[in-house]
């Protein structure tokens, strides 16, 4: 059982459950999803899990299904946080048709036998090119923000944190998941998104609780 609490599992669940209590009366259909990509990542975690210390098995084709689902809801994220600003929804068709190309290629060319880790490199870069371009429209518009309680600002800013440094790991990706750690017994690679994961969690927790003041403070003054 011990197995099962990580700080990935610890916060993911801590996430979750935030987000559960913020949002789940929350008039916005693409923060209530959020809701359900939680539980989704939970179930991810605590599966990856079981399949790797109960079944010894590899559970990498688990996190590749998990890759689209990743990529379609965060990209589906930003385009409605770009829709303030204009509709890019052929952008988003562009993109994602282009995503899946370059995943089921690359899950053909290595027979299904490993993670893909090409595809979670372009996902990363394209997640922080559109964290930059969200940042540069924040900064450009007309309307002042206080961004210490906006929570698309924290959305994002974990967002970009995650990929970026995570960029960086899938770069070196065979050299961090084989050289081990003398003091944690785990591989660089998965100490690192140790670390990532709970700065993303803890960003967008934070986000969720802005948004739910916002909520209440827009019900209050109505």
């Amino acid at each position: 059982m011990l197995a099962y609490i990580t700080a990935n599992t610890v916060v993911e669940f801590f996430c979750f459950a935030v987000s559960l209590i913020c949002l789940y009366k929350d008039k916005d259909p693409a923060w209530r999803v959020l809701i359900l990509f939680m539980f989704a990542t939970c179930v991810v975690e605590v599966m990856g899990i079981y399949i790797r210390i109960d079944l010894h098995r590899s559970n990498f084709m688990l996190y590749n299904v998990f890759l689209v689902v990743e990529c379609l809801f965060e990209s589906y994220f930003f385009y409605h946080l770009y829709k303030l600003y204009y509709n890019r929804a052929k952008l988003l068709g562009v993109w994602l048709v282009l995503f899946l190309v370059i995943y089921f290629s690359e899950l053909c060319s290595n027979h299904y036998g490993g993670y893909v880790f090409i595809s979670s490199s372009v996902v990363s870069v394209v997640m922080i090119l559109a964290s930059v371009y969200y940042y540069y429209l924040v900064l450009n518009e007309d309307q002042f923000r206080q961004l210490s309680v906006y929570a698309p600002f924290w959305w994002v800013s974990g967002t970009l944190c995650f990929y970026f440094a995570s960029t960086a790991s899938n770069i070196f990706f065979n050299y961090l998941v084989h050289d081990k750690s003398h003091i944690m017994g785990h591989s660089v690679r998965y100490l690192v998104f140790n670390v990532l994961n709970v700065i993303l969690y803890l960003n967008w927790s934070y986000s969720f609780i802005c948004r739910y003041r916002q909520r209440i403070s827009s019900t209050l003054s109505d």
